[in-house]
């Protein structure tokens, strides 16, 4: 640490590389989410004359079940979308754990962890 309490050396470039593919997944989990949606969108707007909503929203299983079966179903896809949206800030809070196990930065794995847990809790707190 230098005089103005900023870090420098080796800690700086491994938690730079950390935020790199935290940002990355960010990027990827919104960019697709966006595509998702969008392409949902245009299909709907599409087949507007035969286009079924559902009367009740799909469960995160039946959307995961419809996309893994390659339905291009509108609704299915808007739904996806909007999932994989909520899930982001999970895969980021996993990603920079990661990124800091893989620097062997112990007490931000744990804090990460923690962070982690937290989400999953509010998660199942939720769908209750």
């Amino acid at each position: 640490m230098n005089a103005d309490g900023l870090t420098t050396g080796k800690d700086s470039g491994t938690h730079h590389l950390v935020e790199r593919w935290v940002g990355r997944t960010l990027r990827f989990g919104v960019w697709t989410s966006a595509g998702l949606m969008v392409a949902g969108l245009l299909l709907a707007w599409l087949s507007a004359g035969s286009l079924r909503l559902p009367s009740e929203n799909p469960s995160p299983g039946e959307v995961f079940r419809s996309m893994l079966a390659g339905s291009l179903d509108p609704v299915t896809l808007m739904f996806a979308g909007l999932l994989l949206l909520m899930l982001t800030p999970f895969l980021r809070v996993l990603t920079a754990a990661a990124g800091f196990a893989a620097e062997k930065d112990r007490r931000f794995v744990v804090v990460a962890l923690v962070v982690f847990a937290m989400l999953l809790g509010e998660l199942v707190f939720s769908l209750r």
